[in-house]
Parts: structure tokens; C-alpha cells; sequence
């Protein structure tokens, strides 16, 4: 079908018929804004589309997802705390803030530390660097971030503890066997002599 109008001149329709087949591509214009269904070879342009403040073209294709996923949560709430929660759940991770007046002694006013669990993900020095940018960027304007603890031991998981004991005794039965009875015969002797001597008178 074609839109030109009556008075079109015949060239205009020749250059018309050869656009159309240049541009008549099979191309599902949704699935090029659907996460679930567009190629991974266009995430890139959704990051860009979606605001996705930092981008590793060395993530997986989920890390990828994720963090444009997350990418309207965080900006809606930059600036706060829950922002940096957010950031940091699309990498997989759990995040817990201490205020300098949680701490003891107390810190400096207007400070906090955050403390991020890996929950036995991988982390790569890229993405950890990524990660603190993104924290940076995040975190309220007024407020001093002054640590970071990375706790990349703690592994979660199912554990299954089996125990057995084993205890016995041998018995051995032996058929009853009569005891002697013994007989004793007492022999008693007693010898004994006396030596006499007589002399004549005198």
C-alpha cells in the first residue's frame, strides 16, 4: 500500500518501491524494549534508555538485566538509604548501614559505614569498583560515606549431618561343667624321744 499522493511523479514511486524493500525488516518492535525478549546484543541501548548511571560491558547478560531493572528504583530513591540498598540487591548482594551514632564510641556526625554481604556471590575487583561508584553516586549529598566492609566468606547453603554409633558385647556360653570335689586326707604324726642315762652307785 502505498501513501504518495495522486500527483506523485513516476520517479517518486521507482524511489519508493526501493526504499520499501530496504526497509520492509521482519522486526518485532516490542521485543527491543522487553527485557525478557530483546537480543542481548541491544541491553547497551536500554541501559542508556533506562538512565543505568554506570555500565560493565564485562557483566553477565543477568547482572546486566538486573541493573537495568533496578535502574528506576534507585533514582527514584537517590539520595536515601533505601537507593543504596537497591544497587547494591542487583548485584546479588545484602547491604547494612551503621550511623555514626550507632557506633561505639560515636563517629563523626554526619558520617555512616556500610557493610556489604556478598551472600556467596562472586565479586571481581571490576565489579566491586563499579558497585562503590555506584554507591557514591547514590548516597546523600549531605552525608560522608567513611568506610566500606566487604565480608566475601559468609556462604549460605543447606548441610546434611548424618551420625551413627555402633556398640556391642561378644558373649560366649559354654556348657556347665561339675566341680571336683576334692578329698583331703589329714595325716597326723608326732615323734618324740628323751635320752635316759643310769649310772652305778658310787
Amino acid at each position: 500500500m502505498s501513501l504518495l499522493p495522486p500527483n506523485t511523479t513516476a520517479f517518486e514511486r521507482k524511489v519508493s518501491t526501493a526504499v520499501a524493500q530496504a526497509t520492509s525488516l521482519d522486526v518485532k518492535i516490542k521485543t527491543l524494549s522487553t527485557l525478557d525478549q530483546v537480543p542481548k546484543s541491544f541491553l547497551p541501548i536500554l541501559a542508556w534508555q533506562n538512565s543505568v548511571d554506570r555500565w560493565n560491558r564485562d557483566w553477565s547478560d543477568k547482572d546486566k538485566i538486573a541493573q537495568i531493572r533496578a535502574s528506576f528504583q534507585v533514582h527514584q530513591k537517590k539520595g536515601t538509604v533505601a537507593a543504596l540498598k537497591e544497587i547494591t540487591k542487583a548485584f546479588g548482594y545484602s547491604l547494612t548501614v551503621t550511623e555514626w551514632w550507632q557506633e561505639q564510641p560515636n563517629n563523626t556526625p554526619g558520617t555512616f559505614q556500610i557493610t556489604i554481604d556478598t551472600e556467596g556471590n562472586e565479586i571481581t575487583e571490576s565489579s566491586y569498583n563499579t558497585l562503590v561508584a555506584l554507591l557514591n553516586d547514590s548516597k546523600p549529598l549531605t552525608r560522608d560515606l567513611k568506610g566500606i566492609e566487604l565480608n566475601v566468606v559468609a556462604v549460605r547453603g543447606d548441610s546434611n549431618v548424618a551420625c551413627a554409633h555402633y556398640s556391642g558385647d561378644d558373649l560366649t556360653i559354654y556348657p556347665k561343667q561339675e566341680q571336683p570335689i576334692p578329698f583331703i586326707y589329714p595325716i597326723f604324726a608326732h615323734f618324740g624321744h628323751d635320752d635316759t642315762t643310769i649310772y652305778p652307785r658310787a
